[in-house]
């Protein structure tokens, strides 16, 4: 049975995700323009501004680069995950919550980058552990700026309809499979049925106000831990009231190449790039793996769930969209061939996209953040963004990626770039 009304509805924030592409579009012909006659044409501001308010987070999901079971994080606290005030107690001083920035100063860095139109992004650690995170979110709205939050779920119901009053314009759920594989990866019971009761919640005051906006979306990671549940996850999250579910492929970093990394780290910019230690995996299996049942099985599923989507999608299902941009059969070499990199030859981030770190450190690389370019609490952010440790930095990946970006969302998230012809633009 075709479903008008949730069709509509879809259709109409879809209208947004058009607006949402033009300026990414937008943003992209600047970045070219640039690259092409950088003698005449400055770095145009970032498309994309990403605010990681905290790096505490209340799961420990197991592939996370952060609190995961290699993440960076884990060395600073058990395994167990707490809520609210007594998870930040517990690292206060090693993490640096007490250093990160307050709501007055990212009004003044919002101040400051509004005039370029960029889309926010509010990440973490959990965003919604911020103890401003509301009056932040209306803060970004008050400029008219596209607003967008990643979240695990856990305190979205909580949040719900402040969040919606407020206007945010994107709310992205990150699952991992149906509700106990998905309670097991994130490391706390409940997760899933929190997460579902969330995104309920918003999707209830959305329609109460008769609103378009919040978009929401659920983020489902294909990892080594969920790949033979891939399918029931989808079913589970097809019951929820949400706009699009993405299906996507696991960031990682092979020992070897991480160890290539930190080379080239110290050796082009002398800093410790160890970052990628929270990212280290190796599908099981090596390269035979490709060729496994497991793997037939997943390219087949990924097929059938693109083929059917127009179709599920008319009967009141979740849009499915895929990103990266990898084709299903192409899924098996992702996972076991490090060096592919399906068209992806160039990372457009030093000159797309920034993050602000929670204690104001701003970097390019938001899951490699070892490279900072400076830090808004002693600088503008237009003066960081176009000073020399940025040009340095661009320079390197006009050049050459780094050993990390063939499986890095920086890569792939904002479609294929070409690598600038060598001259001046690689400055």
């Amino acid at each position: 049975m075709i479903s008008l009304a949730r069709v509509g509805s879809t259709l109409r924030r879809g209208l947004f995700s058009a607006g949402y592409a033009l300026r990414m579009r937008r943003g992209r012909r600047a970045v070219i323009r640039h690259l092409q006659s950088p003698a005449r044409v400055p770095v145009p501001m970032p498309t994309f501004v990403q605010f990681r308010v905290t790096n505490l987070c209340n799961l420990r999901c197991k592939m996370c680069g952060q609190w995961g079971d290699t993440g960076i994080f884990r060395e600073h606290g058990d395994a167990a995950a707490t809520d609210g005030e007594a998870e930040r107690t517990r690292v206060r001083e090693l993490i640096g919550l007490g250093r990160q920035l307050g709501l007055a100063d990212y009004e003044r860095l919002i101040e400051e980058i509004a005039p370029a139109d960029p889309v926010v992004s509010l990440f973490g650690g959990e965003p919604l552990l911020y103890p401003d995170i509301v009056p932040l979110v209306r803060a970004v709205k008050r400029r008219g700026l596209t607003l967008t939050m990643i979240t695990n779920g856990w305190l979205l119901q909580k949040y719900a309809r402040e969040l919606v009053e407020a206007g945010i314009d994107v709310i992205a759920v990150s699952v991992d499979g149906p509700l106990e594989l998905h309670d097991r990866i994130r490391g706390r019971e409940s997760s899933f049925a929190r997460l579902a009761e969330g995104v309920r919640s918003v999707a209830r005051f959305r329609d109460e106000r008769r609103g378009v906006f919040p978009t929401i979306l659920g983020i489902l990671a294909i990892t080594e831990l969920n790949a033979d549940s891939i399918g029931p996850a989808v079913a589970s999250l097809s019951e929820l009231p949400l706009d699009v579910i993405n299906l996507g492929l696991r960031w990682f970093v092979p020992r070897e190449v991480g160890e290539r990394y930190e080379n080239v780290m110290a050796n082009s910019f002398g800093v410790a790039g160890t970052s990628w230690k929270g990212f280290e995996f190796s599908w099981p299996g090596g390269p035979e793996a490709a060729r496994s049942r497991q793997m037939v099985e997943l390219v087949k599923l990924l097929q059938g769930l693109k083929r059917g989507r127009a179709a599920a999608f008319l009967k009141g299902r979740p849009w499915r969209s895929f990103v990266p941009d990898v084709s299903a059969e192409d899924v098996p070499s992702y996972f076991t061939d490090f060096d592919r990199t399906f068209g992806h030859d160039f990372c457009p981030v030093a000159w797309y996209f920034a993050q602000v770190e929670p204690d104001g450190s701003v970097c390019f690389c938001g899951d490699f953040p070892d490279y900072i370019l400076g830090n808004v609490n002693e600088r503008p952010f237009g003066e960081i963004w176009n000073g020399p440790r940025a040009a340095a930095f661009r320079a390197h990946l006009a050049r050459e990626p780094l050993p990390v970006c063939a499986r890095c969302c920086g890569s792939y998230v904002y479609g294929r770039w070409k690598r600038p012809e060598p001259g001046p633009a690689a400055s």
